[in-house]
């Protein structure tokens, strides 16, 4: 299983590092195993803030970052991260995962439409 799970890591940095977030292969990758969904959340947030610190590194020596009105991105993004985080200690395992699967598919078909909205 130790092998598993660090070919999970390794392809959550990969996705990650492209800048897509980990998490959003992490997160499936991991359900996959016997682990809680709330473990698996925290380790998504744990591995989060290595690979979110060295690709913001990386994308600011190439001048990609733009730091214009960031604080009315990251603010409410705070707050409303902090809010969630308390509000996932009353749900159990099986509604998070829930929410998460149709978060997913809702970004998947946003991304759908895009892709041929521009052909």
């Amino acid at each position: 299983m130790t092998f598993w799970l660090i070919l999970c890591g390794f392809l959550a940095g990969i996705v990650g590092g492209m800048g897509m977030g980990g998490g959003t292969l992490l997160v499936p990758l991991l359900s996959f195993f016997d682990i809680s969904q709330k473990t698996i959340q925290a380790v998504n947030l744990i591995s989060f803030l290595p690979m979110s610190i060295f690709a913001l590194f990386v994308h600011s020596k190439n001048n990609l970052v733009k730091t214009k009105r960031l604080g009315f991105l990251t603010i409410p993004a705070v707050i409303f991260a902090v809010a969630t985080a308390f509000l996932t200690t009353f749900l159990n395992n099986h509604v998070l995962k829930v929410l998460f699967g149709v978060f997913l598919l809702c970004t998947g078909v946003a991304q759908l439409k895009k892709v041929f909205a521009k052909n």
